[in-house]
């Protein structure tokens, strides 16, 4: 298993310098490296779990969000979504877990199952990300709307707006 905290802070209770500086910095959350020392307890138990590369988790009011390579998912997600069971009951939070594609895709996955179109803007000569969907489809979104569009900037690192028709 490989993750942005170092094999040695998966083990002990403490974390390096470089891991902490991660923490501070915001590329890891301080429940997302929980989240992280929890899936590398399960590793223990769960083969699946042996080769997969997490690149971020965010850590958001209703949503765990882990961001893995494509190949990736269905391992983290387990046999029945076993993992994702675990996590859910740890944390008290919906996990949602998403791999490293174009953002089209990536979104997709987030949002599932609630249907959307996406695309982009270019105003200023900023790019911005542009979601739209039914009033309908509200119900669908797996999480809080606001929750969803900052795990959403987090991922793609691009303003990202929703609008409801």
């Amino acid at each position: 298993m490989k993750t942005p905290i170092c094999s040695i802070c998966l083990q002990s209770d403490i974390l390096c310098a470089r891991c902490r500086k991660n923490v501070e910095t915001g590329r890891i959350s301080g429940l997302g490296a929980k989240v992280i020392k929890n899936l590398y307890a399960l590793s223990k138990t769960t083969r699946s779990l042996d080769n997969v590369v997490i690149e971020k988790v965010v850590d958001l009011d209703s949503l765990i969000l882990i961001l893995c390579q494509k190949t990736d998912v269905a391992n983290m997600v387990g046999r029945e979504g076993r993992i994702t069971k675990e996590l859910r009951k740890n944390f008290g939070k919906q996990v949602k877990i998403v791999g490293r594609e174009d953002y089209k895709g990536m979104i997709s996955s987030l949002m599932f199952p609630a249907r959307v179109s996406i695309g982009k803007l270019y105003s200023n000569g900023m790019e911005s990300i542009k979601i739209t969907m039914q009033k309908s489809q509200l119900k669908s979104l797996p999480a809080k709307q606001e929750d969803l569009l900052t795990a959403i900037t987090e991922i793609t690192n691009m303003k990202t707006e929703l609008s409801v028709q």
